[in-house]
């Protein structure tokens, strides 16, 4: 019996989301090993997450042409080779190859969210959407899971360089993996399309990806709910392990166990609310989540030495169902309200505020946190952020928005 299109939309964008997380969490945990070699401080592997960002937005607002030229799956294909081209760089050990390969990878990762949208906005059943966006979502933390498990033992066992090796050697068979659903996911993309890098380095193809937030009912105020919940995942996915080493006072094997709780009922979570969004409302469910993930803050600020080691626990885990679980969600609502054929455009639209979110949060925590040495009141500062894109999503439901409950 023939595998139906949807079952491939989704296995994918799944397979691509999973990888592409395994390998830039194989930059992290190779951390103290490859700044060592390199001859830098450690603290340096931050650059990597920062220029990768940066490097995701300018794709994001610059390169929209891409994808109607090759098609969703094909981009797709095009990141993942070019990831690990990016990556590669990485193994002389040299800061300037290095900061090169954190661009190659975070061009490399701009195309996954409006591609992943485009494929499974056209292949999954409306009353699925949701869920299918969400379990896709949930490869991040999955391919997170698996870099921090697969990684340390090969870079302690043999070298820092074979962990990278195993990552881009899985991102280049999923490459190849899905090259047998590119005829049927691909189809109505056309390459004979005009495509220059003349356009794509046009400040004017730069402004149409604003404009489609201004000219899409809805779009603005939901992509600054993306931008508050990315803020507060990005407070909590880089300062969390911190804040329970410094602030309560745990060893690092435990912040790290404590961590790993936080990510996988993050994953489940994702998949919970997809679920729940396709039977009820996205909006219902986002606005839900957004009022839990200023609780989590506030939680996790009060968290301090003596506590009970199963409270702790279970604070990390209502910290990941949380503040972790939007994503999916968050995505189908922009493929939901996105006008007829421009899905990609509309994700890459919202989705730069998202990674503005990503880039600028963490950013903020960490200067406050260097003002005032203290954890516990960033992250109650943090909790401001989903608060107020809660209070946006109950002003967009009672004044009737075009964009509406979804």
């Amino acid at each position: 019996m023939a595998v139906p299109n949807w079952a491939g939309a989704l296995g994918s964008t799944l397979a691509a989301q999973i990888v592409t997380a395994f390998l830039m969490s194989s930059v992290v945990v190779s951390a103290p090993l490859l700044t060592a070699d390199m001859g830098v401080p450690v603290e340096k592997i931050g650059y990597f997450s920062a220029i990768s960002t940066l490097a995701s937005m300018w794709y994001l607002m610059c390169c929209g042409p891409l994808l109607p030229h090759f098609g969703p799956l094909r981009l797709l294909q095009g990141g993942l080779v070019l990831a690990a081209g990016g990556m590669a760089l990485l193994l002389p050990a040299s800061w300037g190859l290095f900061l090169l390969g954190a661009v190659l990878v975070g061009i490399a990762y701009g195309p996954v969210p409006p591609a992943s949208s485009e494929i499974l906005a056209r292949q999954m059943p409306p009353g699925r959407r949701a869920l299918a966006f969400s379990i896709k979502q949930a490869g991040v933390p999955a391919g997170h899971a698996l870099g921090g498990l697969l990684v340390p033992p090969l870079a302690l066992l043999v070298d820092w360089r074979l962990g990278i090796l195993v990552a881009m050697s899985a991102v280049l068979l999923v490459a190849l993996a899905v090259q047998p659903w590119r005829a049927r996911l691909d189809v109505g993309y056309s390459p004979q399309r005009p495509l220059s890098l003349a356009a794509m380095l046009s400040p004017a193809n730069a402004l149409q990806t604003l404009r489609t937030l201004r000219s899409t009912p809805g779009l603005t105020w939901l992509s600054y709910v993306g931008f508050c919940f990315a803020c507060a995942q990005g407070g909590f996915f880089s300062f969390y392990v911190a804040h329970m080493t410094e602030s309560v006072g745990l060893a690092v094997t435990l912040a790290g166990a404590a961590y790993a709780v936080l990510q996988v009922t993050g994953a489940a979570g994702r998949i919970t609310a997809g679920w729940l969004a396709d039977r009820f409302s996205a909006r219902i469910v986002l606005t839900g989540l957004a009022f839990a993930a200023s609780l989590a803050a506030l939680l996790t600020a009060s968290l301090e030495p003596g506590l009970p080691w199963p409270a702790l626990l279970a604070a990390a885990a209502f910290s990941g169902l949380a503040a972790v679980s939007w994503n999916g969600v968050y995505l189908a609502e922009v493929a939901r309200i996105a006008p007829q054929g421009r899905v990609g455009e509309a994700t890459s639209a919202s989705t730069f505020l998202a990674f503005t979110g990503y880039a600028t949060g963490p950013a903020a925590f960490a200067l406050l946190v260097g003002q005032t040495g203290s954890y516990a009141l960033a992250f109650s500062v943090l909790a401001v952020l989903p608060l107020t894109g809660g209070l946006s999503l109950l002003h967009i439901r009672h004044t009737g928005s075009p964009a509406g409950p979804g």
